[in-house]
């Protein structure tokens, strides 16, 4: 289903929608643009690893400066309390930390703001259990859970021509061989572009995860 047809049927149950928002990807980007002309408010959801990442805001920034209609805000991501429970790339460990989902965190948010309607950018092309899951979709959207997928037919090269036609900015990319996925710390290609790029915000990827220091050590060394 074309996405503008499930952004239509969204529009007829609601004027204000949440949209999960990694800042970085293409697909947030994308969606950010169609739901930003479509509807009255837009609460975008941001969850980080780390705090106060200066790429991470330029683009928020820039979705801020760029749309009237819709906000941001930043919440820990849901897998960070598994990280500190199990000590994660040397992050200051709490065995008795709960679990946090994103389906805890999606109530919340919808509780405070009174919005109904969440958005995600899944695709059926990210995996099998995305297609699965989808697939079950007769509208791309779940009215029992009031969440709605309105790229769930596109592929990725469909998501970044929209990009480019419209003149937004350009996803990030750390690697030129893989695609990248946010805030990949535990990946030495993501730390050695953070270092030569952003190197205020590897110092603040180091005071959360000190052991990233060596990955990227043994990245830069050819010690593995």
């Amino acid at each position: 289903m074309f996405y503008t047809k499930i952004i239509k049927e969204l529009r007829k149950k609601t004027d204000e929608v949440i949209l999960f928002h990694s800042a970085t990807g293409k697909d947030s980007i994308c969606l950010c643009d169609l739901l930003s002309k479509n509807f009255n408010k837009v609460v975008c959801v941001f969850m980080y690893i780390v705090k106060g990442l200066d790429y991470e805001n330029r683009y928020i920034n820039y979705a801020l400066k760029k749309y009237r209609n819709i906000e941001f805000i930043q919440v820990p991501h849901y897998a960070l309390n598994s990280f500190i429970k199990h000590g994660y790339l040397g992050i200051k460990k709490d065995v008795n930390i709960e679990a946090n989902k994103i389906s805890k965190i999606d109530k919340l948010i919808r509780k405070k703001y009174k919005i109904d309607y969440s958005v995600y950018g899944f695709k059926k092309n990210d995996g099998i259990t995305r297609r699965l899951m989808l697939n079950q979709l007769k509208e791309g959207i779940s009215h029992n859970t009031k969440k709605a997928y309105p790229l769930m037919d596109l592929k990725n090269e469909n998501v970044l021509m929209y990009i480019s036609d419209n003149n937004l900015i350009p996803p990030f990319n750390y690697s030129k061989t893989k695609p990248s996925s946010g805030c990949d710390i535990s990946q030495p290609e993501y730390l050695s572009y953070i270092k030569n790029k952003y190197p205020e915000d590897l110092r603040k990827i180091y005071n959360q995860f000190p052991l990233c220091e060596a990955i990227l050590f043994r990245y830069e060394n050819k010690t593995e």
